[in-house]
């Protein structure tokens, strides 16, 4: 009797173990932030340029730049008001508002347009990176989005998916987590290792003063 209690254990035991699914997909996140990229253009009138719009131009720069910062002064070449002398002054000046506010990674120059006229038009154009969460995190954690009702889970939630989505969210320079700065140069494994620590602790980062082929 007791082998035959034993063996009906065993059998029982078995057959639970063959109902499940043991190649089930995983409960952890394994995918990494994702960082898209575009390139930012924009094209404005000298005449409606004012410290406001170089503000927002530099800030948005500071936080999503992954390039340096590519800016065109126009002219018209037959035009008595709107000359190259013109130009290389409104491009200088814009190139030091932009200083002052911490953008020093500028390429400028000036540009001839034909029947421009005497507007004469700012052209600014970089590429920019924005962190989104991983792929196959489309929810947060129970409880994270301000429903303590546990209204909002999601039965597929894989862990880990809020604190990428969170630090996607936080990361001051989404162009760090390709492991690559202003200078478009590749870092190996462990300085970009080091970046992403940094935001995953809280570290405050001490600023860096740059440098220019003209600061002589």
């Amino acid at each position: 009797m007791k082998y035959l209690l034993n063996f009906s254990v065993a059998f029982l035991a078995l057959g639970a173990l063959a109902g499940c699914n043991m190649y089930s997909a995983g409960s952890i996140n394994e995918n990494p932030i994702r960082v898209s990229e575009e390139m930012v253009t924009k094209d404005v009138l000298i005449s409606d340029i004012d410290d406001a719009f170089i503000g927002s131009i530099a800030r948005h720069y500071t936080k999503h730049s992954g390039s340096p910062m590519k800016i065109i002064v126009t002219y018209d070449p037959k035009s008595r008001s709107n000359t190259a002398m013109g130009a290389t002054n409104e491009v200088s000046d814009i190139v030091s508002n932009l200083r002052d506010y911490g953008v020093t990674n500028v390429d400028a120059g000036i540009l001839p347009v034909k029947s421009q006229g005497s507007d004469s038009k700012l052209i600014i154009s970089y590429n920019s990176f924005n962190a989104h969460a991983p792929e196959g995190c489309d929810a947060l954690m129970s409880g994270m989005n301000g429903d303590l009702n546990g209204r909002d889970s999601n039965a597929d939630y894989k862990m880990g998916c809020s604190i990428d989505t969170m630090l996607a969210r936080q990361v001051a320079k989404p162009s760090h987590l390709l492991g690559r700065g202003n200078s478009g140069q590749g870092y190996d494994g462990r300085s970009a290792t080091n970046i992403v620590d940094g935001y995953r602790t809280g570290a405050q980062n001490k600023s860096l003063e740059g440098m220019s082929a003209s600061d002589d």
